[in-house]
């Protein structure tokens, strides 16, 4: 456990509005997302002990993000919230149409897969071997991946 006030200050501002960022694109709510970023961070705090290659740290305390995340994701009241919402949401068609150039929006329709890696890669500005590190895969599978997600993107980008 990390005892060290200073130590887990510099994890907090250093680490603080970047799990928000990226949380909240991925799950598309701040309040869970902000609730995720308070359970990483004490997951941190509890396991630093645990890290083994300080170089590595951003990758770890991604990962323990992406996880807590996926973890909201998997969840039945988070699926029901979200089914009312985009019911609500395709009733509102002119809400859709002033987001259609929106890059983001066009991301977080990808499969978690892809949005996984588009979003460490040019938001939270991983390399490939960070990534790789975090989600527990193979360079070559993350390059793949990374490939995939851009040509999805593309596609999609195009049609509308």
């Amino acid at each position: 456990m990390l005892t060290n006030e200073k130590e887990i200050n510099r994890i907090i501002n250093l680490y603080g509005n970047r799990l928000l960022r990226m949380s909240y694109l991925i799950l598309n709510d701040y309040d869970l997302a902000e609730d995720v970023v308070q359970d990483t961070l004490i997951q941190v705090i509890q396991k630093y002990h645990t890290l083994r290659n300080k170089e590595a740290e951003k990758a770890w305390i991604l990962k323990i993000a992406m996880n807590q995340c996926k973890n909201q994701l998997r969840g039945q009241w988070f699926k029901k919230i979200v089914f009312y919402e985009e019911a609500e949401m395709k009733s509102k068609t002119t809400q859709i149409e002033l987001e259609e150039d929106n890059t983001i929006q066009y991301i977080c329709e990808l499969k978690e897969k892809y949005k996984e890696v588009l979003l460490l890669y040019y938001y939270q500005e991983l390399s490939i071997k960070e990534i790789a590190s975090a989600l527990g895969k193979k360079e070559s599978n993350i390059q793949q991946l990374l490939k995939r997600a851009r040509q999805q993107l593309k596609e999609r980008m195009e049609k509308r």
